[in-house]
């Protein structure tokens, strides 16, 4: 098998080769081009529910946890 010649403006790495190639499998990142849906009212309603029922807390150590609020 023969090599290609480097051209001389490449200054690709072989690692970078690699990925490069790897790129036409696993291809980049999907990313959404379109304006983001907006929330349909039951995820709202049901979000206002969740958010008055529970309390977030946080301990001396940094964990967050959820407990129900006490009323």
């Amino acid at each position: 098998m023969a090599r290609r010649a480097r051209r001389e403006d490449d200054d690709r790495t072989w690692g970078m080769k690699v990925t490069e190639s790897l790129l036409m499998f696993f291809g980049p990142a999907n990313i959404r081009r379109t304006p983001p849906v907006p929330p349909s009212a039951e995820d709202l309603a049901r979000d206002a529910a969740l958010r008055s029922s529970l309390q977030r807390v946080t301990r001396a150590d940094g964990h967050v946890y959820l407990v129900e609020r006490e009323d």
